[in-house]
């Protein structure tokens, strides 16, 4: 691909090929040793083992957001989102192991469903709106609830965060009015709490996304796409997703505002196309798109159903498969090649 193609399909400027295929190599590379590391060389009772966890989930966020950064299409997102929130789980497993061993051995009484996200820190507070919005965006419902249960001492605690998990869980807390952190999320709640009118509320995710950036100063992420260095660059994207899954949630109209460089207003309309908020429920069952999410197949292993594949390996790597064809690898720094059903079974336009 020339670099004047990877232009044409990123969705942020400040990424460049080269920094992308450079980031991909180097957060694969990083999950495999810390993987390989949590398998063969650290006790679970160990703080290290649930640090390497956080670390794990953090590259695997961190790799769905750079290819979203990149361009790639929205359904080659949807098993990098699967393997964020198995990856958090694994992290809240190792956190509560951890305080588990900690308690026996100190006396103290811990509480044993805790979360290393607390909503007092601003940047954990983002990772878990990030992660619930991009379930709202996805029609996850069922990775909602996970969450949800995981984030259990917060609950009825933030109003934001129980309005992205409410369509999902089955105790939805709707008289909560408390909210963690006024900057920068007052204007994004006015947009849904008591709004006077729906021009009001685009006015007000219009003012959240011009704030946005500057709030979040001193950030880990925050600047990150002016410190590259030879091997990578800090930056994977700066995205307001929970301000999109606040628009399709409520129906706001975002054309006043969907142009604004951090928006994502890909999601946003494939999300509103796919009727992603229809699918959240507890008793949606699982569709085509959501069963797509998680029907992948392993390189060299036989294709279990006849249809049109894609790779986030590649990009433009969609194309048929027969009932047990050998599914091939791809040769690239993502790591092992993942197939995944493409939810679009049309055949390709000539």
């Amino acid at each position: 691909m020339t670099e004047a193609t990877f232009r044409s399909h990123r969705r942020q400027k400040f990424l460049t090929e080269r920094f992308y295929e450079l980031n991909k190599s180097w957060l694969s590379t990083l999950i495999l040793e810390n993987e390989s590391e949590e398998r063969n060389n650290v006790s679970p009772s160990d703080p290290a083992f649930a640090g390497i966890a956080g670390s794990t989930f953090k590259e695997k966020l961190n790799l769905l957001k750079l290819h979203y950064t990149a361009g790639s299409p929205i359904e080659a997102l949807l098993p990098l989102y699967t393997d964020a929130v198995n990856a958090l789980g694994n992290w809240h497993e190792a956190y509560r192991t951890y305080i588990k061993a900690l308690a026996a051995e100190s006396g103290d009484e811990l509480r044993e469903d805790s979360t290393p996200l607390e909503f007092e820190d601003l940047y954990a507070f983002q990772i878990a709106i990030d992660m619930v919005s991009l379930g709202v965006l996805f029609g996850d419902g069922a990775a909602l609830r996970k969450i949800a249960d995981w984030l259990h001492p917060y609950r009825s605690d933030d109003i934001l965060f129980e309005e992205l998990v409410s369509r999902a869980v089955p105790d939805p807390q709707h008289d909560i009015t408390e909210y963690f952190h006024v900057v920068p999320y007052d204007a994004l709640i006015d947009s849904f709490y008591s709004p006077e009118s729906p021009a009001a509320s685009a006015a007000e995710i219009e003012k959240y996304l011009a704030g946005w950036y500057k709030a979040f100063e001193g950030a880990p992420w925050h600047d990150g796409h002016v410190h590259a260095a030879e091997h990578q660059i800090p930056y994977y994207g700066y995205w307001s997703f929970e301000s999109a899954a606040i628009s399709v949630l409520h129906n706001i109209d975002d054309r006043s505002f969907r142009d604004q460089l951090v928006y994502p207003k890909d999601l946003a309309d494939w999300a509103r196309a796919n009727k992603s908020v229809e699918r959240l429920a507890p008793d949606a069952g699982i569709d085509s798109i959501t069963a797509a999410a998680g029907m992948r197949c392993d390189a060299n292993s036989p294709c279990p159903r006849a249809g049109y594949w894609m790779t986030p390996a590649k990009r433009g790597s969609r194309r048929y498969f027969k009932l047990g064809e050998i599914m091939p690898e791809v040769a690239s720094d993502y790591g092992a090649t993942i197939w995944q059903w493409d939810s679009d079974q049309s055949d390709p336009k000539l």
